[in-house]
């Protein structure tokens, strides 16, 4: 029977677990507990008509030990996943030896999970540092409990696993193995795309904003009417494209659906004369205007350009044809000059604009979504469809590049190259559709990845088919008015210019206190130092909460905002007050030292936002007065 204080522990914090818990209780059958040689209760199970022992029958202290000791921990490990509960003596081993080390138990087998607790007190195991516990074999739920447990610890986990887990369990253990590795590598590619673009991120929402402030947001000012229950298709860039112009140009000339072309599709398209019904762009960097250049040569002058809020601010100069806009999830600066109050729909920050652009017709409430040159892959190594052609990049990939591809099956089912970019791609894409029942997705990209939660049917028999409505597409669709509130705006202008100087002397007053937190570690005042560490605390936390750093200098320190943050966990752990000290003053002289750079920086980029904005309100105000 499980014990009295684990069933309390379970009530407070696993409610679910203890009621499985107590339904299995009663029918132990695959578990035995027995005394070994020694005395100590030992375990073994049976799984698959196997039976084998989990620790020895003879000594199973003495076994722990010894494997405790062939285990090799990294230094900078701050959370251990047991994989395997058995009695828990492997626990209580590695908590003599870190007894500040945080944990998890992952326990496969339901039934050696009831007699852990039936058996040992999570008391005696420091519960205060267990920080979850789990049982299951469905590899979904199993995937779903790791990255739970990877936002709730971080990076620095072992697995530490029993050897006779290693065998019964040996799917359960691959599954955790592979989902810790690709949550790590998504990781890594998040903190390079991250330093990439943070700063780029805020600047373009600072020089965007009057674009937004000035255009209409088609999430808030559309009529639902425009694009509700109706077809559309997302065309991207594809080698594949290259074959589909003739069906394109037949929805076109019918209005069998609306046409959002994304990335450098825009520019094949053009090319065989036919022009989307919007272009959509999110793109923060400052090549994203070389998508544009052919258009904007010609000036022409009735392709809506649809824009997320943080897209490189280059590509909206002397754009011709009109604007709409969507907040995206990395603008920190529209929420903070726009009624939020008005609930403001915002699109989410994705790897690809085909993703962007998913989730955007999806709110509009499209009912059919088409995918077309959606590759996600290189067929024949090729980058684009062969319209398409930059200076900058070629259209092939390069030998380097191709080494690095991976295999995916395609539509057909047979392989085809990608890289982990596309794939990334790819798998987040098929996240957004299974959560979107409702919505029937058609890809029609011949030899592209196979994305799951689609149907594949050729785009000719999409037309014939599926299409079957003509002129469904109503004409300048795009013409609506912008509804924010330029008095709203007007008095958020005064209050962040008060926040910006509140957020300047906040940061002189958070670096002063860090050199006296300096000067007493250096002179030893132990006594005093506890008292520094608090007032420095409490001036950082006061940057930390201004509205001016939380939305023009934060969103451009994510990297180093992670990397301090991984720093305070150790600095948490840290007894020795002098070393505690020096640390501080280290990492958050380091990170302050970037505040006041970034602060600087952004600045003028401010100040000329100020004016634009403050021209923009004046000429809106003599306009209605004309009117």
């Amino acid at each position: 029977m499980i014990l009295i204080d684990n069933r309390n522990y379970l009530r407070l914090n696993n409610r679910p677990l203890l009621e499985r818990l107590a339904e299995q209780e009663e029918h132990v059958e695959t578990v035995i507990i027995e005394p070994s040689k020694r005395g100590l209760p030992t375990l073994k199970l049976t799984v698959d008509e196997k039976t084998q022992y989990v620790y020895s029958k003879y000594d199973p202290a003495k076994e722990v030990e010894r494997l405790h000791k062939q285990k090799e921990m990294p230094e900078n490990t701050k959370h251990v996943l047991f994989f395997g509960a058995g009695l828990g003596y492997q626990i209580q081993v590695l908590l003599n030896e870190y007894p500040d080390m945080d944990y998890s138990i992952y326990e496969p087998n339901v039934e050696v999970l009831v007699q852990l607790l039936s058996h040992q007190n999570l008391n005696d195991l420091c519960s205060d540092q267990l920080q979850k516990l789990f049982t299951t074999t469905k590899q979904e739920q199993l995937r779903s409990e790791i990255q739970q447990l990877y936002q709730l610890a971080g990076s620095n986990i072992y697995v530490y696993t029993l050897p006779v887990y290693e065998k019964l369990y040996a799917e359960e253990l691959k599954t955790v193995m592979e989902t810790i590795k690709e949550l790590l590598k998504n990781k890594s590619i998040n903190l390079v795309t991250t330093a990439s673009y943070q700063i780029r991120w805020t600047l373009n929402s600072i020089k965007n904003f009057p674009f937004v402030f000035d255009t209409p947001n088609i999430l808030h000012n559309m009529d639902k009417g425009v694009f509700a229950d109706r077809p559309a298709i997302i065309v991207a860039a594809g080698p594949s494209l290259s074959e589909e112009f003739e069906n394109l140009k037949y929805i076109k000339e019918n209005g069998l659906a609306y046409i959002f072309s994304v990335g450098s599709a825009i520019n094949a398209l053009i090319e065989h004369e036919i022009y989307p019904d919007a272009a959509c762009t999110y793109d923060p960097t400052e090549k994203n205007q070389i998508v544009f250049e052919k258009l904007k040569a010609k000036n022409i002058d009735f392709i809506p350009l649809i824009f997320g809020s943080s897209v490189g601010f280059e590509t909206l100069q002397n754009y011709p044809g009109p604007l709409l806009h969507m907040i995206t999830s990395q603008d920190t600066v529209s929420p903070q000059l726009l009624d939020t109050s008005q609930n403001i729909d915002i699109v989410l920050d994705a790897p690809s604009i085909a993703v962007v652009t998913f989730q955007l017709l999806k709110l509009l409430g499209c009912h059919q979504i088409i995918l077309a040159g959606q590759n996600l892959a290189y067929p024949n190594n090729q980058r684009y469809a062969k319209e398409i052609k930059y200076d900058h990049v070629s259209s092939e990939l390069s030998k380097a590049e191709m080494e690095e591809l991976i295999a995916v099956k395609d539509v057909f089912g047979n392989d085809v190259p990608t890289n982990e970019s596309f794939n990334l791609m790819r798998k987040q894409l098929e996240w957004y559709i299974s959560t979107s029942p409702e919505l029937e997705v058609i890809n029609t990209t011949r030899g592209g990845a196979h994305i799951s939660g689609t149907t594949f049917l050729p785009l000719s028999e999409v037309v014939q088919n599926k299409l079957l409505k003509k002129n469904v597409v109503l004409s300048k669709w795009y013409k609506v008015n912008n509804q924010y509130t330029k008095d709203y705006t007007q008095k958020q202008l005064r209050k962040i210019k008060d926040n910006q100087n509140e957020c300047k002397q906040s940061i002189e007053s958070a670096r002063r206190e860090l050199k006296k937190v300096e000067s007493t570690t250096q002179q030893r005042q132990l006594n005093r130092l506890e008292q520094r560490f608090a007032k420095f605390d409490k001036e950082f936390s006061k940057l930390k909460q201004n509205s001016y750093y939380q939305a023009f200098i934060e969103p451009m320190l994510q990297v180093q905002n992670k990397l301090l943050s991984e720093k305070s966990q150790s600095i948490r752990y840290e007894n020795d007050p002098i070393k505690k000290g020096n640390t501080v003053v280290e990492a958050f002289s380091k990170f302050l030292n970037e505040v006041q750079v970034h602060f600087e920086f952004v600045l003028p980029h401010y100040q000329e936002l100020q004016e634009r904005l403050e021209n923009i309100i004046s000429q809106k105000g003599k306009d209605k007065d004309e009117s």
